[in-house]
């Protein structure tokens, strides 16, 4: 774990090959392509990540055997999962992700981006089948599938590919209907497509389950700035910052609330944005999931 923290810090190509070092064919973990993803995005943009999204939903499939968890819930003292995790699975899963090849017809070669993009929108027809139905087994299961799908819906957000994202946090809220992070994605979601009034509404819904969450403030802080309530905004970003005192966005996002009132403070607060920015990692330590 303490080797994923320095990581962090580095830049391609090291961060790279320290990324595949860890990655070892017969040790993988689901946590750490999650934070692979977090990486690659940052480095190389969101069609090189969606490529190891398409990975972890190969893996997770293959990982639990969904003959093996008929008979286990939550409150399985021994996850059906970690026996199949110890030992081989011999029966075939009942799902299976066939990838055809895409090709780009107008220039007659395949597109690396477009056929990642679209292998994964083949692999997700196939597992929301299996996330649609009864959930079986221990929840760390299934948070971890609504992890893929979100990940996956920011992915596609930042590319812009609106309709595949949505298609993806619609797939997370089947498993939590009530998740905060589903909850931020749809706001987000409704936001780029300038529905402001219902992406408020959702973050309100974000903020009463987790009040404390960072991103949700951040972005209803901006959303309300954005939309002309800079006096509200202030006060949600100034929340932010009193609850995440460190996080260069919230000082950053306050500093230009308090500069579209014409406030003399808002240069103090991107001054001390700058400062905090110029010792944080490419991404958050908290990226990394606790399980490691």
């Amino acid at each position: 774990p303490l080797g994923l923290y320095s990581e962090l810090s580095l830049r391609p190509p090291d961060l790279k090959h320290s990324a595949q070092a860890r990655l070892n064919p017969s040790r993988w973990k689901l946590c750490l392509l999650l934070t692979k993803v977090k990486l690659e995005e940052a480095l190389f943009g969101p069609a090189a990540a969606l490529q190891t999204c398409e990975d972890m939903l190969h893996r997770w499939q293959s990982c639990y055997d969904f003959s093996r968890l008929s008979d286990t819930d939550d409150s399985s003292s021994l996850p059906a999962a970690e026996k199949s995790e110890v030992s081989p699975v011999v029966r075939k899963a009942s799902i299976h992700l066939n990838l055809p090849d895409f090709q780009d017809a107008s220039i007659g070669s395949l597109s690396p981006p477009s056929v990642a993009a679209s292998r994964l929108e083949a692999a997700f027809s196939e597992v929301s089948e299996v996330s649609s139905s009864r959930r079986q087994g221990p929840s760390y299961i299934w948070t971890t599938l609504e992890s893929i799908w979100l990940q996956s819906g920011e992915l596609f957000m930042a590319d812009g590919r609106l309709k595949e994202a949505q298609f993806c946090i619609a797939e997370a809220g089947l498993l939590f209907p009530n998740s905060h992070c589903v909850l931020l994605q749809r706001g987000r979601l409704a936001e780029l497509r300038g529905q402001m009034n219902e992406a408020k509404s959702l973050y309100d819904e974000a903020l009463a389950i987790h009040p404390a969450g960072e991103r949700v403030l951040l972005h209803m802080g901006h959303l309300l700035v954005k939309t002309g309530r800079v006096h509200l905004g202030e006060k949600v970003l100034r929340d932010a910052v009193q609850m995440h005192s460190t996080s260069h966005e919230a000082w950053s996002g306050l500093g230009e609330a308090l500069q579209a009132l014409n406030h003399s403070e808002a240069s103090d607060c991107f001054f001390t944005a700058l400062e905090l920015e110029a010792s944080c990692p490419i991404r958050p330590f908290t990226i990394i999931p606790r399980e490691l």
